[in-house]
């Protein structure tokens, strides 16, 4: 695929990506994604656009551009690139981000009641720069606005403006770390980058007349796109008529006894699709490592051995999740460690500047990513110290917070899956692995504050950064003028999506806009942190000893998997396969593992080159439908849609 980019850029070594053209209709992608998001879900009620790690929201406008708006406004391949990278972090931001960033500031007063004694445990600690305070401009945010009434935005200034500067400073600490991490990723260790595999597809054959790229005229992929697409259109039929026999997503599933958690055979060809791009030891291993958590926690089940409650671990069974943050230490360590002398490299040339080390090819300076990174960082710190966090627990949580960004950006890119949760969060891990016993009650309602932005990352800022930068990295000129695009990107759907969920709120009222903005994931962080104030909890010696379970078996397939070549597991499998919601999706991954390799067992890589085209259909055909289903129920069905299954 890269070839390929070089072949074109040296066919038209002035094409420019970052022009007028690029970021206007970057910035429309921007617009529908970050909005439409919001809209979908909580408006709309049906398929969620912004839903996962390349998301419809992205997926569908895009396509859209390329095959009707490619040739008409002359768009070069770096011009698409730029626009797909635009909405793929604007797709990011609007539901499990900053839906839940402004639940967060403005549910602790407005919900709080006697029986959950939010108010006992935490009012006399929110600092006022940071929350909407009780007063009618609240009250109206989650009832709606008044008739003739003007939206209260004088109210929401001070809390925004410092918000928005925390996340201004997140963005720079995630941008930077993807620049520094550009060159270990892609040119030494040669990540697989399975979920661009289609966007990239999209943007060739911009030299020929045809509208199409080439993937597009194969009659494989219109085989994959039919056999993807045919279901959602079919089902469509029941939307206006409920008698009508829909095309099942969903099957039976199977378990191996009373005690042991179901495994759901949902058949989404999408999943397919991106599995057949997954090299093949990950993609079992991922299957296989799914298995044994299941077998795990029946064991654990069958024999009674209860460890504790559920608290925010992103899998279904507590130890395993404990078991698993530890192998995303492991995976993030050991990235670190091999990484180290292009890492010695990168900070040689920020403090030193060594000429011997070139960082042309980057977005940013060595030196700009290094110090973006430190200053994003010790700003972010303030932040926290202000809120009413203690240093210690501030320096633990930026770690814990580093090893979830880059573990998850890593998993995403190597593994190529679409959807997956962080198996823990910082919070979590520093009220347990401390104790709450040991936490100020500043500190609690600090931790329970960053809930908003750092709580559920089912849709996350930096695997959108790394995965732009990839596409990037096919650019071969003006890249310094690449990372604009990305902070436009980052900056315009930001403020957008902010200014658009607040005014909807008044307008339709905010308490009628689901779970993440007045259900149940509004309230569950401060539920969470009001019983383990209430209720102090010492360090969790057992939820310990998972975490080091972990950290050594992945560390033993590590050293397996390096000492032995024919070693078949992959320890990114252990660190992906237990998660959710990827135990939604092992079916087809497991579906796509198995086509892939009796396309290479029975014939060959070039084979299995032949048959990409079917595969990227399959994906395409699903991007499409859903788009289609969209709009069926915009139309018709306003308020009352229906969801397209994609990854749960």
């Amino acid at each position: 695929m890269a070839e390929v980019a070089q072949e074109h850029e040296q066919k038209d070594p002035t094409a420019r990506a970052l022009t007028y053209k690029s970021i206007i209709l970057g910035l429309i992608l921007v617009l529908v994604a970050a909005l439409g998001g919001f809209y979908a879900r909580h408006i709309l009620h049906t398929t969620r656009l912004a839903q996962n790690h390349l998301s419809l929201a992205v997926v569908f406008p895009f396509a859209i551009t390329v095959v009707f708006l490619r040739h008409y406004l002359k768009l070069n391949r770096g011009e698409l690139l730029v626009i797909f990278s635009m909405g793929l972090i604007a797709s990011t931001l609007p539901t499990y981000f900053l839906s839940r960033l402004i639940a967060s500031f403005c549910v602790p007063y407005y919900l709080a009641d006697p029986t959950n004694r939010w108010g006992e445990f935490t009012h006399d600690y929110l600092p006022s720069w940071a929350v909407i305070e009780p007063g009618p401009a609240l009250t109206w945010f989650f009832e709606g606005l008044p008739r003739g009434t003007p939206v209260p935005w004088e109210v929401w200034i001070g809390p925004l403006f410092w918000w928005l500067s925390l996340l201004a400073a997140l963005c720079a600490v995630l941008l930077c770390t993807a620049v520094i991490l550009r060159k270990q990723w892609i040119e030494y260790e040669r990540l697989d980058y399975a979920l661009m595999e289609l966007p990239l597809a999209m943007v060739e054959g911009g030299d020929t007349p045809s509208r199409l790229p080439p993937f597009m005229r194969s009659p494989l992929f219109w085989l994959g796109f039919s056999f993807s697409i045919f279901g959602i259109l079919w089902n469509i039929v029941s939307y206006f008529n409920p008698t009508f026999p829909v095309f099942p997503w969903r099957f039976e599933s199977i378990s191996f006894g009373r005690d042991f958690q179901a495994i759901r055979m949902n058949l989404y060809w999408p999943i397919v699709g991106f599995a057949y791009f997954i090299n093949l030891d990950v993609s079992f291993s991922i299957c296989f490592f799914y298995i044994l958590a299941v077998i795990e926690e029946g064991l654990f089940n069958r024999f009674g051995v209860i460890i504790s409650e559920a608290n925010f671990a992103g899998t279904s069974f507590v130890p395993v999740g404990w078991q698993m943050i530890g192998v995303w230490f492991t995976v993030v360590g050991w990235g670190l460690w091999i990484a180290r002398s292009h890492l010695r490299d990168v900070f040689r040339k920020a403090f030193k500047g060594d000429a011997k080390i070139d960082d042309s090819d980057e977005l940013l300076s060595y030196r700009g990513a290094v110090f973006g990174l430190l200053g994003g960082l010790l700003y972010m710190a303030c932040w926290f110290y202000a809120s009413g966090m203690a240093l210690w627990v501030i320096a633990v949580f930026l770690v814990v917070m580093m090893v979830v960004y880059i573990g998850i950006s890593r998993i995403i890119a190597e593994t190529g899956v679409i959807t997956i949760r962080a198996v823990m969060v910082p919070q979590t891990f520093i009220m347990f692995t401390f104790g709450t016993t040991r936490l100020s009650a500043q500190t609690m309602v600090a931790l329970g504050m960053s809930y908003g932005w750092c709580g559920d990352m089912k849709t996350t800022l930096m695997p959108a950064l790394t995965h732009s930068v990839r596409l990037f990295d096919t650019i071969q000129h003006h890249k310094r003028q690449l990372a604009w695009a990305l902070c436009l990107a980052m900056g315009v759907g930001i403020v957008a999506s902010c200014l658009y969920i607040i005014s909807m709120g008044y307008e339709g009222g905010a308490g009628n806009y689901g779970s993440q903005i007045s259900g149940g994931l509004a309230r569950g962080p401060w539920d969470f942190v009001v019983k383990y104030a209430r209720d102090p909890v010492n360090p969790d010696w057992r939820k310990m000893a998972f975490f080091t379970s972990g950290i050594a078996f992945a560390a033993l397939l590590y050293f397996l998997r390096y000492r032995y070549t024919w070693w078949p597991l992959h320890p990114l499998g252990l660190a992906t396969g237990p998660a959710y919601p990827v135990t939604h999706v092992i079916f087809p991954i497991f579906l796509g593992w198995l086509s892939k390799l009796a396309i290479l067992r029975f014939g060959g890589s070039r084979t299995y080159r032949s048959a990409r085209p079917f595969f990227l259909g399959l994906i395409m055909g699903y991007y499409v439908g859903a788009g289609i289903s969209f709009f069926v129920d915009m139309i018709w069905f306003y308020g009352q849609g229906h969801g397209v299954p994609f990854s749960d």
